[in-house]
């Protein structure tokens, strides 16, 4: 969509920018990853009560970190409450209205936190823009749309999210709350810039001969094995993504990796989402028609939460 895109319009990664100035390039798109970098003075300092301890750079005081990002839960707002489902200790099948101040742990000290923040705002956005997109088909004069991501930030808040439930003791295993291992790896993936070993990180599931009931919802599943959290699966507005953390015997069971973008399309109208990788191989997009709007949870959600 380069050639068609104006280089003086705001870019659609939304940073403010003209897009010449910003993510757009003579080939393609391109949304670099953001680095995390102290502001301050390393401290010389490790808060017991941080996850990310080991990098002897803590903050004295510890913050509460909400289990998902809180402008994801902003978007499930409903009267000050967050209409969720599919949480380790809800009861299955259920929807329960929770406080977003029942959504959060001591897990991350000041600096920490603030550091991590990027990756929020930036799955925060791709949440929305999913939501946006779908809604928009239904206006009277629908238009083409595009929004740019940068697909390192975007595995790094499921990684974080990850390291959430961990700390926090929130994984389950056959109904039970289990301790598993917050490695040291993730925290030099998350604030060394340490990438990812190779068939790790963000995959994108498409259900075969099967339509996608989009959703407004957010969702977090472990697979575990050998003792430790070996993938999860997050239900991301009903969209199956997975944060793999170890070399699958069979990566394609987990879907398409590290895709390129997502493509919305009814008739002539393209929504579409550009999720940009620094490594140009990975370069295959999601292409999903729309068929309509339908009323109510997905269907396939009993199924699902009985797992």
């Amino acid at each position: 969509m380069t050639s068609h895109f104006n280089p003086y319009d705001p870019c659609p990664c939304e940073s403010g920018n003209k897009a010449k100035f910003c993510c757009l390039t003579i080939k393609s798109w391109n949304k670099k990853p953001k680095l995390i970098k102290p502001t301050e003075a390393i401290s010389n300092f490790s808060h017991n009560k941080c996850y990310a301890q080991k990098t002897i750079n803590c903050s004295t005081k510890i913050s509460r970190e909400h289990y998902f990002s809180n402008n994801i839960l902003k978007n499930l707002e409903v009267n000050n409450k967050v209409k969720i489902i599919g949480l380790p200790w809800q009861e299955k099948e259920t929807f329960n209205l929770i406080p977003k101040s029942n959504l959060v742990s001591n897990i991350l000290c000041t600096t920490h936190n603030t550091l991590l923040s990027p990756f929020d705002d930036e799955m925060g956005r791709f949440h929305r823009i999913i939501i946006k997109f779908d809604e928009d088909f239904n206006l009277d004069n629908p238009k083409n749309d595009l929004s740019v991501f940068c697909g390192e930030d975007l595995e790094k808040w499921m990684l974080k999210t990850a390291c959430n439930f961990i700390a926090s003791n929130q994984i389950y295993r056959g109904g039970v709350k289990s301790n598993y291992m917050l490695k040291d790896e993730y925290i030099d993936i998350l604030f060394n810039d340490k990438p990812f070993p190779e068939n790790w990180g963000m995959y994108f599931k498409i259900p075969e001969n099967k339509p996608i009931q989009k959703f407004k919802s957010i969702s977090f599943r472990s697979i575990t094995g050998n003792n430790e959290l070996q993938a999860v699966e997050f239900l991301i507005n009903n969209f199956k993504f997975y944060l793999v953390l170890c070399q699958p015997a069979n990566p394609s069971l987990f879907g398409k990796y590290r895709p390129r973008g997502m493509q919305f399309y009814e008739g002539d109208i393209k929504k579409t989402i550009e999720i940009c990788w620094q490594d140009e191989k990975y370069n295959e997009g999601i292409f999903l028609e729309r068929k309509g709007t339908a009323r109510g949870e997905p269907k396939e959600w009993d199924d699902y939460l009985k797992k």
